[in-house]
């Protein structure tokens, strides 16, 4: 049950976020613009729905079954998220709810489920919503939640009895639809044993520098692999722009201390500094308040002059546009090279101004005043760009030797990782050991490890070890090598010497949780599918005007 609700926790969160909306502003009524009823909103199968029963059927039992799935029951967290899965919003949730549960309300029938008086009323009495602290059913809640808070929604007991039926018949139709695939408990098994291991034995390590370093190019090699993949070296975008960096006027500086305060009482000489310190941040404070009142105004007048005269509002404030050349976004002048103030991803002014798309439209082309440093301000101006293009063959000369050297160099490390590795399995079969079969296929001593009882939860060490060794060591029988291992910079032969299951007592407990863990999300992924199936061949039309 708690690997299920793991596994479904985002939607959970999802659907957790949606019953709290709802139960705070309501679904709105203006969702299928229903107004005094009688509009027809779906058709499923052939059948028109009206906007009074999907507001009777759909929102408010979406609301309802959401309320009381909050209190804790996964029953009812299952029920509503297999009947909206794939909801992107509230009102689709609440949309492919009410298609969903129409039909499963058809599937019933088709099934012959139709679950008795009494147990529905079972199934509500056992909701935790309804529970008092020691787990029993709380007749006073239960009538309080009828009498006072059910209505609300426009709804009765016998809406909520519906929905337990409907409830009820969608876990046994999951159960029929998934009822044979259950987990294989000799599998469960099995990967439990592999995941229990304790491995010992070797590695031997192959780095990629040396054949890097033994690969050299000529550059008509260079320039007939440029040749074939051209558009694979591109160059960087480049603009540049005119900007004005605005910064408040400084505060006056804090008065020295006089003689006659060096002879005033500590705390008499501490209140004093302490008051001209808080004059001064005021200061501060009012020069920070002029300067973003003069930018606003800046701002609102270029806007009503479309972007024109720039340069001459700016003189008019006494300030001085600057520009700058061509440069992309990895070489930003150092005048630009500013955060983002305010910024929780803590950006760049860069990333803003290559952000920009220009159009006919000549503000496009100016940025808002933007935040930056601690307290200045950015404008700027986009005057001219050099779009992306295919580099030269000159342009390209080293980074197309770099890419043709790394995938040269992958390829000699593949080829002599094999080779080193059929060298020594045949040492290996002549009876020498690990260390000096690795010796023999030309790997220095400094690259041969062994590793000893490594579990599952075992985190390698990084500098001389594979990230993936205990998985890639777990199939290996004892005294053979497995595959081997390349990352991007090395290759590892891996040779087990042993490997021992880990007894545990609890076992057989954690099998039968996981066949029943698995069994229960394969019949969950069974159903959605069933339903996903009947939904399409069900040919459900909107009919809401939006």
């Amino acid at each position: 049950m708690i690997e299920n609700i793991r596994k479904y926790q985002g939607l959970v969160l999802f659907f957790i976020a949606i019953v709290i909306i709802s139960l705070v502003i309501g679904i709105k009524d203006d969702l299928f613009r229903g107004g005094a009823g009688g509009h027809a909103v779906y058709r499923i199968n052939g059948r028109t729905y009206n906007d009074k029963e999907f507001k009777h059927l759909g929102t408010g039992a979406f609301e309802l079954v959401g309320g009381l799935a909050r209190a804790g029951d996964f029953s009812l967290y299952q029920f509503l998220m297999e009947l909206a899965q794939g909801a992107t919003s509230q009102e689709d949730a609440a949309e492919k709810f009410f298609v969903g549960r129409m039909i499963l309300r058809e599937a019933k029938n088709e099934f012959g489920i139709h679950p008795g008086d009494e147990e529905i009323a079972d199934y509500i009495r056992k909701l935790k919503a309804f529970s008092s602290k020691d787990g029993s059913f709380d007749q006073e809640t239960y009538n309080n939640f009828i009498e006072k808070g059910i209505g609300r929604l426009g709804m009765t007991e016998s809406d909520l009895r519906e929905l337990a039926s409907d409830a009820i018949a969608s876990t046994r139709i999951n159960s029929i639809i998934g009822g044979g695939l259950t987990m294989n408990k000799d599998a469960v098994k099995s990967a439990q044993a592999l995941d229990n291991q304790q491995i010992s034995g070797s590695i031997a390590r192959l780095d990629l520098a040396p054949f890097e370093a033994g690969i050299k190019p000529t550059d008509e090699e260079v320039k007939s692999y440029w040749e074939n993949i051209q558009d694979a070296f591109m160059t960087e975008p480049q603009r540049k722009f005119s900007y004005l960096i605005l910064s408040p006027k400084p505060a006056a500086p804090k008065p020295a201390e006089t003689i006659a305060d060096a002879t005033l009482k500590d705390e008499e000489r501490k209140a004093k500094e302490q008051a001209k310190d808080a004059a001064v941040k005021e200061e501060e404070r009012v020069n920070q308040k002029e300067l973003d009142t003069l930018v606003d105004n800046f701002a609102v007048e270029l806007e009503e002059q479309k972007g024109a005269g720039l340069e001459d509002l700016a003189k008019q404030n006494g300030w001085t546009v600057q520009t700058t050349g061509m440069f992309s976004k990895d070489k930003t002048p150092n005048e630009l090279d500013l955060m983002l103030r305010s910024s929780s991803s803590k950006g760049k002014v860069v990333d803003e101004l290559f952000q920009i798309v220009p159009t006919a439209d000549p503000l496009s082309k100016i940025t808002q005043p933007i935040a930056v440093g601690k307290n200045q301000w950015l404008i700027a101006r986009l005057d001219g760009e050099e779009k992306p293009r295919p580099k030269t063959f000159e342009e390209a000369r080293e980074e197309a030797r770099t890419k043709l050297v790394a995938e040269k160099a992958a390829e000699a490390l593949k080829k002599g990782a094999g080779e080193a590795m059929e060298k020594i399995k045949s040492s290996l079969a002549a009876g020498k050991s690990f260390a000096e079969a690795a010796k023999d296929a030309g790997i220095d001593a400094s690259h041969v490890k062994e590793f000893k009882k490594i579990k599952s939860s075992t985190q390698p060490n990084a500098a001389s070890e594979p990230r993936q060794l205990f998985q890639s060591a777990s199939n290996v029988d004892p005294g053979t090598i497995g595959e081997i291992i390349t990352e991007p910079s090395r290759a590892f032969i891996v040779h087990v010497t042993s490997r021992e299951v880990e007894k545990d007592s609890k076992s057989e407990e954690k099998i039968k949780a996981q066949v029943e863990s698995s069994a229960m999300q394969n019949k969950m992924l069974a159903f959605t599918s069933w339903l996903k199936e009947r939904t399409d061949a069900a040919k459900v039309e909107s009919l809401i005007k939006r």
